[in-house]
Parts: structure tokens; C-alpha cells; sequence
């Protein structure tokens, strides 16, 4: 089932920085529930004009979420702990790839000094 990702201000989200349709209303606040069309993800204005951490939310956790729920009938709790699980091995790959981006530079070449400074004794 695809998903419509819609953004939505801190005054409607609260605390909260991603939430889907599928999230079982015991777990939603009262203001939210029967809210959030089962075919959406609602996500916080400041998360989302941050493109990392969107990513990061998105793919990393609220998908990967959904998907465990889809495909292997895991109830909200369970998928949850899963995807928070992905989401610090999807920042760990993240770092990882800009430890080895940071390990492949090219090494500076010194620089050669063509003319030595004089140096100026000072009389005692």
C-alpha cells in the first residue's frame, strides 16, 4: 500500500515526530485519534525540512514500521522496537559511509619551502 507523507506543524503533532494511519488509536492522544487516513504518515514541519533526518525517519523507521506490519502481521509494539532497531543500524551505515568517504581522501602534499626566512639574532 503506498503512502502519502503529509507535514503537519509542532502546534498538531505535539511531541511526536512521525505517526501513520496504522498506529492502533489506544496509542494515539485523544486529539489525534480517527485522524490519520490509514494511508498516511504524518510527519513534524521541523523533521521534515531537515532532509537527513527525514530520511532517516521515513525510510529508516515509519516504513520499515509499516512494512513489518504488512508482511509479517506484527502488531504496532513489536514492528516498533524492530524499526527503532533499523533506524540506529540505518545511522550507523550512515556514519560508516562518511568515516570511509573521510578515510579515501586524498593525503595534502607539504608544501616546500623555496626560500628559508632569515633569522635575526638578538645581541645580549
Amino acid at each position: 500500500m503506498p503512502f502519502i507523507v503529509k507535514v503537519k506543524p509542532v502546534s498538531v503533532m505535539g511531541e511526536y515526530i512521525a505517526l501513520h494511519g496504522l498506529l492502533p488509536e489506544n496509542e494515539l492522544p485523544v486529539r489525534l485519534r480517527h485522524k490519520i487516513p490509514e494511508n498516511e504518515i504524518w510527519i513534524r514541519k521541523n523533521v521534515y525540512d531537515d532532509p537527513k533526518r527525514r530520511e532517516r525517519i521515513l525510510q529508516g523507521h515509519e516504513k520499515f514500521e509499516l512494512e513489518l506490519m504488512e508482511t509479517k502481521g506484527l502488531t504496532y509494539k513489536q514492528a516498533h522496537q524492530r524499526a527503532q532497531l533499523h533506524e540506529k543500524v540505518y545511522r550507523l551505515e550512515e556514519w560508516l559511509s562518511r568515516l570511509e568517504a573521510e578515510v579515501h581522501r586524498p593525503s595534502v602534499e607539504p608544501v616546500e619551502v623555496v626560500e628559508k626566512s632569515k633569522r635575526r639574532r638578538k645581541k645580549k
